[in-house]
């Protein structure tokens, strides 16, 4: 019995032997699934993260855009506001030219008239007094001739 006894022993030690390599075996593959476990959530987090990064980046770039095409139509708007009031401007300041030309000639042909009226009053008033001399020194004359 020795030898038989040996070799039961030898074989249970080597199936306690088995049992522990086996029970390594399923401590190592619960390890690596948790490893694995643990990777894919990584994985996933880190995916979810840039998604979310790049949903934000995204949005960041809509804003901004929409910012800059409201600035381009304001600034648009401001421009045609500031030509509108020059173009109104421009026009009154024509009117404006237009009317006082217009006075400017107005004098001018009253002045013109005044100055002819002057004129005809002076030479007819010179007339007038030219006769007034011939006159009186006709009665001078008449009245020295006595």
């Amino acid at each position: 019995m020795d030898c038989q006894e040996a070799i039961q022993s030898a074989v249970a030690a080597r199936q306690g032997e088995i049992e522990q390599l086996r029970k390594t075996i399923v401590a190592m593959r619960e390890e690596l699934e948790a490893s694995r476990a643990q990777e894919r959530e990584a994985v996933q987090s880190a995916m979810a993260h840039s998604a979310d990064e790049i949903r934000q980046l995204r949005e960041t770039i809509v804003a901004l855009r929409t910012q800059m095409e409201e600035m381009r139509f304001d600034r648009q708007k401001v421009v045609q506001e500031t030509l509108a009031a020059s173009s109104d401007e421009i026009s009154q300041l024509r009117k404006t030219v237009s009317a006082l030309r217009d006075e400017l000639e107005n004098q001018g042909a009253r002045h013109r008239e005044e100055t002819q009226s002057a004129r005809v009053a002076s030479r007819d008033e010179l007339r007038h007094l030219e006769q007034m001399i011939v006159s009186l020194r006709d009665e001078l004359e008449k009245s020295h001739a006595r």
